[in-house]
């Protein structure tokens, strides 16, 4: 696979690890762009908007940091939404727990947006996942949070790591929860010609 795309520059506009290793393991060649964007929400901008505008920004970040127009710049966003209210990443343990808590033997949504920018042309889309958690003590929610594993995680959680005892069950896309959806990707490469000869 690596072969085919070899003369195919395809970078990822993020330093996310989790991110890297999904395009990793489905064998796509890529290289890190670091291009941070603001992650601020705009007045009255529905969740699933600002997912996709944030995915969108660091894409054309990206691609605006890489030389030439004949390449490939995939951003990605995800976001936690419980009750309609956005969670993004935590600010404090406080803010962690709080979090937990709400999460705490509910069904909530993780938006993932995706975004390819190529030769200055915009693909994107999200994909929305129903994420259950099992009702969690006291206990369990404070050695979670020690871990350290929270504090850098859309929702205060990571699907891939300690969390993962939490949850009941996912209807949706794995990948996305864990921030890039690889199946939206894989159509997003498509669609901007990635793939063809």
């Amino acid at each position: 696979m690596t072969q085919q795309f070899k003369n195919k520059p395809l970078y990822l506009s993020s330093n996310s690890p989790r991110r890297q290793e999904l395009l990793q393991q489905v064998g796509l060649p890529f290289e890190v762009v670091n291009a941070p964007v603001e992650e601020v929400a705009l007045p009255h901008e529905n969740p699933e908007s600002y997912v996709r505008r944030i995915a969108i920004e660091k894409a054309l970040a990206g691609f605006n940091k890489v030389a030439g127009k004949a390449v490939w710049v995939i951003g990605g966003d995800t976001a936690v939404l419980i009750d309609g209210k956005v969670l993004g990443k935590p600010k404090s343990q406080a803010d962690s727990y709080r979090m937990l808590a709400l999460l705490s033997g509910k069904t909530h949504q993780v938006l993932s947006a995706v975004s390819v920018v190529f030769d200055g042309e915009v693909f994107s889309a999200v994909n929305t996942t129903q994420v259950r958690f099992k009702p969690l003590n006291e206990n369990e929610i404070k050695e979670y949070i020690a871990s350290g594993e929270p504090q850098d995680k859309a929702g205060s959680y990571a699907v891939q790591g300690l969390a993962a005892k939490f949850i009941v069950e996912i209807e949706g896309s794995y990948s996305g929860v864990m921030g890039l959806p690889l199946f939206e990707l894989d159509e997003l490469l498509t669609q901007s010609s990635y793939y063809s000869n």
